[in-house]
């Protein structure tokens, strides 16, 4: 690869900015995340990096690295504890030292059994089980607890070789068990963390030199009032009910723990000492549990509330709830305030809660039940939502506040509430602790995207970093840090000047010339998987990578010649649960990314990351999803309320600003109680799918067509939103559609509905954008968030490949220019409008529509008769009902086996086929097995050259 192209994946990667003297400057090989390292003015450039959303980041202080998405921090004495909450097979709990920051000892907790059983032999002491010599020193130390029946052991090579660790540490492993959001430190060196999905609470401190865990408490589902949100319970039926223990804080004299379970709506105190647990229904999803006024009192935050919950400790009762947003009811229309971590000010009833969903700091009296003053945590004046404050500590008479959406800390006085200044953090920062006159940041997805060079992990390429910021640097840091970090996210007042100046430009002649704004989404594929044999994208493309060529997308390379297509465009979110979010709203909430590994990893949570669906809450048909569902009460399904980010998404800003559109396939905005507005309601078309794998894209384009024939002239929509979800393909799931034919029947599906519009009279005036949801299914030699898009329409320039970094949030911000639309968040408000990519020549030809050249075919395997019936009906654009069956039922009396209404649909749960898995099977289908071996050859070499590793260029783990 020759020097620019290196350049371009560097700067793409967030490793250096490219320039003339930057070729080779540096590269990911000598960045190292897994030792200390006190970030300068020399190395200042190799640990800063570029976000896939335009963004930078620049950590100050001293950094270490973490395991995938750390969300807690515990300080004692001279130990630093890290929680790290990913989508990944394990969850983990770190030990620092917190003078050095060196690494000291870490727990992995596995939901299941360990898959095998090294042999093993007796610790010094005979306390526990380690792993077979081999196997220790340098590899690192396997303890387990004292009852080896509670566990299994993992060998330790097998599972720490995706580190390849130079600095390692002692590693105790830990299965049937979990990890969720709640860490606290007691006395005597033990640390408590909530087991989420395992229903416990884990208490654990060093001994010989290795962490242990001592004890496990169990706690229960406790039933919450019917008119209590949420209204349906979230956890997964096929289980348990789960009390799903959340926060954990250790009450006076230590006496006793103090757990908030978010599907419980409750918050246990268990006795230390024997474990006897008393339970209090609280406030909707308890967050985080503080307490306050020298330990009288508990403080409560409601994450699906409206405020904080406030009870006497020593009787254990509730004395009353504090509001710090607006009132709540079941019509309730508007997103919540997302009340999530709180600090309590030090020999007063005061507590600082954070409203994470709409950037404000609320202090409160749990004496008097009032609040005392509110804070906005803007990052300048009239800022939309975006900061996503959800990490507090209080000292030296500072406010620390933990911007996620922002990437800093900002720092407030106390007593007046002014903001002191902001410093710069890696990237999505999500808690603080204060200790020994430092600060100290857990950040979750550490320095970007980048390939880093340890714990490679296989569900999320992304490792976290801990932050240490001595406080005694703030008088003469903090005027530069806060210039720096308004700079890094284009946040100054210059910055913002010179980028509304071009916006007014290119914005003036989009709306001299465009009217109509039509967006197609589509499922899952980065530009390489589907663009890779795209010749005219030069470096942009590799060849090697592509898993799908003209052969299956001849209208996509057909219309990428003729429009612009963006080769360096990325997708804001990682997975679907938060894409869906990101091309709707131009920002996904904290709820979403904070709950996202759980449900993705099976962990007992539910899916309920509204507007890309919710699920079935039928313990006997768990994940069924009717395609229609979406306009209807959500009845048994996990209502998506709580995930709406403050100013819901473009649709809700289409109603309010009297634009006309009409959506298909997505959905839309719920009050409380899981129903649609009937003003928004009225703009979708009701007969239109959503997800099914049986219903063909063909189906759904020619729904959507001969809709708009039935609304010609002024009842034609100003703005078209269509869901074309069928490239995600089904993999190798047997008896479904192969992977090839999915494919291009999307890529013919799309043609003929781009086709249509291009033979509209609004043709003249419209412009069609197409990308994808998110981009981990696929290799791509760029950024694994790089996925395709194309601007098409007559007044887009022939052939123009746009190689500006561009996200999905240039896309809204150019369809808000065009329709005259307010920002949704701080991201599309400080996004650029697309340009470089207009005509001053339109040509309203017709587009052409090439046939497809894939035969139908399934995958083979065991077709069971519902599923043959279920591809039968969506043979014809129809899901599986009785009535259809009824309808198709011939004299012979095929079809007549038993179908239950309440059952009648059962989709599977591909939409959440793992990353690497989904491209393994399409690949394998696609081009076989011979060839899926080449590729992973290529890309074990291409990440040997580049200092990464396969899993990164691989896929992202997740839906």
């Amino acid at each position: 690869m020759y020097c620019a192209t290196r350049c371009a994946v560097l700067v793409t990667l967030g490793i250096l900015s490219c320039g003339p003297a930057a070729f080779g400057k540096t590269d990911q090989s000598a960045r190292n995340i897994w030792a200390p390292t006190t970030v300068s003015t020399t190395n200042q450039e190799i640990y800063s990096a570029t976000l896939p959303t335009g963004r930078k980041i620049s950590p100050v202080g001293t950094i270490n690295g973490t395991p995938n998405f750390p969300t807690m921090i515990a300080a004692r004495g001279p130990d630093i504890a890290v929680l790290a909450n990913g989508a990944t097979p394990f969850q983990t709990i770190t030990l620092y030292n917190s003078q050095s920051l060196s690494r000291l000892s870490r727990l992995a907790v596995f939901p299941q059994a360990a898959p095998h059983k090294p042999r093993v032999r007796a610790t010094p002491g005979g306390s526990g089980i380690a792993l077979n010599p081999r196997h220790t020193g340098a590899a690192g130390v396997v303890y387990i607890p004292k009852d080896p029946a509670a566990v299994k052991i993992l060998d330790a090579k097998a599972t720490l070789a995706a580190e390849s660790n130079p600095h390692p540490v002692q590693t105790t492993l830990l299965s049937h068990s979990d990890l969720f959001q709640g860490l606290a430190a007691g006395p005597g060196g033990i640390f408590y963390a909530t087991g989420g999905g395992s229903d416990s609470v884990l208490a654990m401190r060093m001994a010989d030199g290795h962490l242990q865990v001592i004890r496990q408490y169990t706690l229960q589902w406790q039933p919450f009032p019917k008119d209590q949100y949420p209204y349906q319970y979230q956890g997964d039926h096929q289980r348990k009910y789960l009390f799903y223990p959340d926060s954990v804080v250790v009450g006076p004299s230590d006496h006793h723990l103090y757990v908030t379970g978010m599907l419980s709506n409750s918050l246990a105190r268990i006795d230390i000492a024997t474990g006897k647990t008393d339970y209090v229904n609280v406030g909707a999803y308890p967050f985080a549990v503080t307490l306050t006024d020298n330990g009288k009192r508990l403080v409560v935050s409601d994450w699906g509330g409206n405020g904080v919950t406030v009870l006497d400790r020593a009787d254990f009762r509730i004395l009353g709830h504090i509001a710090t947003g607006p009132a709540e009811g079941p019509a309730t229309a508007a997103a919540g305030v997302h009340p999530t971590a709180m600090a309590a000010v030090p020999g007063s009833p005061d507590v600082f809660v954070a409203d994470a969903n709409v950037d404000k700091v609320v202090e409160v009296n749990a004496e008097t039940l009032r609040r005392v003053q509110v804070i906005k945590d803007s990052p300048y004046p009239d800022a939309p939502p975006g900061s996503y404050p959800d990490g507090l500590a209080v000292a030296d008479g500072k406010l620390f506040v933990a911007n996620a959406g922002n990437n800093d800390v900002a720092v407030y006085d106390v007593h007046s509430g002014q903001r002191l200044g902001l410093i710069p953090t890696a990237w999505y920062p999500t808690s603080l602790a204060v200790a020994d006159g430092a600060l100290y940041v857990a950040c979750a997805k550490g320095l970007g995207s980048g390939p880093n060079l340890q714990w490679q992990y296989i569900g999320n390429m992304m490792h976290g970093v801990l932050q240490k910021v001595g406080l005694s640097k703030l008088p003469t840091h903090l005027a530069q840090w806060t210039q720096e970090s308004l700079h890094n996210d284009g946040f100054t007042l210059a910055q913002r000047t010179a980028r509304h100046t071009q916006d007014v430009q290119t914005t003036a002649f989009l709306k001299k010339h465009i009217r109509y704004v039509v967006f197609i989404l589509r499922e899952n594929k980065t530009f390489d998987e589907d663009l890779g044999d795209y010749k005219a994208a030069g470096h942009w493309a590799d060849r090697h990578l592509d898993l799908y060529n003209q052969k299956e997308l001849p209208n996509l390379y057909n219309l990428a010649h003729h429009y612009a297509l963006f080769v360096n465009f990325m997708a804001d979110g990682e997975v679907t649960a938060q894409g869906h979010q990101w091309v709707d709203g131009a920002s996904d909430s904290d709820v979403v990314q904070r709950l996202w590994p759980e449900y993705y990893s099976n962990r007992g949570l539910l899916w309920n990351a509204g507007p890309g669906g919710s699920a079935s809450l039928n313990p006997k048909a768990t994940g069924a999803h009717d395609p229609y569902h979406y306009y209807e009460k959500l009845g048994d399904f996990t209502n998506p309320w709580i995930s709406y980010p403050e100013r819901l998404y473009l649709f809700n800003d289409l109603l309010q600003n009297h634009v006309s559109f009409e959506d298909f396939g997505e959905d839309i905005t719920r009050a409380r109680d899981g129903v649609i507005r009937s003003s928004l309601k009225s703009h979708v078309a009701k007969s239109y799918p959503s997800w099914d794998r049986m219903i063909l894209d063909t189906d759904r384009a020619r729904l959507a067509i001969d809709w708009l024939k039935r609304h010609p002239g002024a009842k034609f929509p100003h703005f078209v939103y269509i869901w074309l979800p069928d490239d995600h393909t089904a993999g190798l799931a047997p008896c479904y559609y192969t992977p090839d034919y999915f494919v291009a029947n999307n890529d013919y599906a799309t043609a003929k509905f781009i086709h249509y519009l291009s033979t509209t009279p609004e043709w003249r005036h419209m412009v069609v954008f197409l990308t994808e949801d998110d981009a981990q299914s696929g290799a791509d030699h760029v950024n694994a968030h790089r996925t395709l898009a194309l601007a098409m329409g007559p007044w887009v320039k022939k052939g123009a490949l746009d190689s500006h970094l561009d996200s999905q949030v240039n896309i809204v911000k150019t369809i808000e220019a065009i329709l005259g639309l307010p920002s949704l968040s701080q991201w599309d408000q400080n996004a650029a409008v697309i340009s470089g990519i207009w005509t001053q020549h339109p040509d309203f030809a017709p587009t052409k529509v090439l046939p497809m050249q894939v035969k139908v075919t399934f995958n083979p395997g065991k077709c069971a008769d519902r599923l043959l019936l279920r591809r039968e009906a969506g043979a014809t654009g129809h899901i599986l009902t009785p009535a259809w069956l009824e309808a198709h039922t011939d004299p012979h009396g095929r079809h007549l086996a038993p179908i239950s209404r309440q059952n009648a649909y059962a989709p599977t749960s591909l939409l959440k086929v793992g990353g690497p898995e989904q491209m393994q099977q399409e690949w394998t289908a696609s081009k076989g097995t011979k060839s899926y071996d080449r590729v992973m050859r290529y890309l074990q070499s291409y990440a040997k050259e580049h200092h990464g590793t396969v899993t990164y260029y691989q896929a992202n783990e997740g839906n």
